[in-house]
């Protein structure tokens, strides 16, 4: 069933931008390099936010005209459990991203284990911030 959408590993990520923070489309000139290069595919992305009064909005980031280009696999994908889970975590005057991506680079893995019977049955990734603090614990 997987191996025929041909698909490499699929993952979400949220990035959060504090009220002031620099909005310039940087990471989003980064983001579209590793879609040029054909490291990643952006599925579907929302971006989030939260007003002063605690109010959030959303909108998906292909209705924008963003410079990434998207699949349209799925679009609208992050739903509306998606926008509270990430409201939760938001303080007022804040935005944030919330990007769905396909990892292309591992196609060729995914459909070679698929066609020989194999499965995913779970992965896991861990945070970039939490990494860097338990390396820097580590080394304290």
């Amino acid at each position: 069933m997987a191996a025929e959408l041909d698909l490499g590993a699929v993952d979400c990520f949220l990035v959060g931008f504090p009220p002031g923070a620099l909005l310039d489309g940087g990471a989003l000139t980064q983001m579209a390099a590793l879609v040029d290069a054909g490291v990643i595919e952006v599925l579907d992305a929302l971006v989030i936010r939260k007003d002063d009064d605690g109010s959030i909005s959303g909108v998906n980031l292909a209705e924008m005209g963003g410079a990434v280009a998207f699949t349209g696999v799925r679009p609208g994908l992050p739903g509306d459990d998606d926008l509270a889970i990430a409201a939760e975590e938001m303080s007022a005057g804040s935005v944030a991203v919330f990007v769905l991506y396909e990892n292309t680079w591992a196609r060729g893995f995914v459909t070679a284990v698929h066609e020989r019977g194999g499965v995913f049955p779970g992965s896991g990734r861990i945070g970039t911030d939490d990494l860097l603090a338990a390396i820097e614990a580590a080394g304290d």
